[in-house]
């Protein structure tokens, strides 16, 4: 599992009042035709995750979703210039969030909510990448993935619902954003993951306790989760409780 990041730039691309209608389709679990332009297409794989960074909007720069790749690269008309006959290459993505930086959203929530995932608090934790600038579709070195991923779900978790400017899949399930970070973790955080396992008693499905365990096999699930409150500025160790390892 690898980590991009896409930029999005409303003022040549994608308007607010589309990005808009589909934070509120994916409230109902209904977006279905997503799919971004990837420059490090090579090893791109289903399963991979992507931020999408809003850029060109100077203050309101920032992360504007995430979620993982449903598909591998695939080439189609270039979105630039659709009719010179070139092409570029695109995946498709299932969206788990989307962020509105957008100065007087539909719904005139407070931008106060966001500042979390703008450029200026991005660029304080994660200098190295470029908020504000820079090609679609680009790996993220490893060094990175893990502690944005953190920092993603600190903020994110402690949420119970959509909110007017951060919408997520409810999908009738009130797990349903643990799960995904279930998912980001298990594939991207070796670190965090290891201390879910030294922390939590493991579960066993497919062995008996007692036998030994390969500690390989060990995941986090994606369907138990401890019933745990989170406020935003909960220590990351709060974090950790909620998640269950299993083998």
């Amino acid at each position: 599992m690898k980590l991009y990041i896409l930029r999005w730039n409303p003022v040549f691309s994608m308007k607010y009042e589309y990005f808009n209608s589909q934070m509120n389709y994916l409230r109902e679990d209904i977006i279905d035709d997503f799919d971004w332009s990837i420059r490090d297409f090579e090893d791109l794989e289903i399963g991979d995750m992507f931020i999408l960074a809003q850029v060109g909007t100077g203050e309101r720069d920032g992360i504007a979703a995430f979620g993982l790749f449903n598909t591998e690269a695939y080439t189609d008309e270039n979105w630039k210039n659709e009719n010179d006959g070139t092409n570029c290459f695109y995946a498709d993505m299932d969206i788990h969030c989307m962020i509105s930086h957008e100065e007087e959203s539909n719904e005139k929530g407070s931008l106060e909510e966001v500042l979390p995932f703008c450029a200026e608090a991005l660029e304080k934790n994660f200098p190295d990448i470029n908020w504000h600038k820079g090609d679609s579709g680009v790996l993220i070195p490893e060094k990175m993935t893990e502690p944005l991923i953190l920092y993603l779900m600190s903020h994110i978790l402690p949420l119970e619902h959509s909110t007017e400017r951060i919408s997520f899949t409810e999908q009738d399930d009130e797990n349903s954003l643990r799960i995904f970070f279930a998912q980001y973790i298990n594939g991207l955080c070796p670190k965090f993951k290891q201390k879910i396992i030294n922390t939590n008693k493991l579960v066993y499905k497919n062995y008996k306790e007692g036998e030994s365990i390969d500690k390989s096999i060990i995941e986090i699930s994606e369907e138990i989760f401890n019933r745990v409150t989170l406020k935003k500025n909960s220590p990351i160790d709060d974090f950790v409780k909620i998640f269950v390892p299993e083998a």
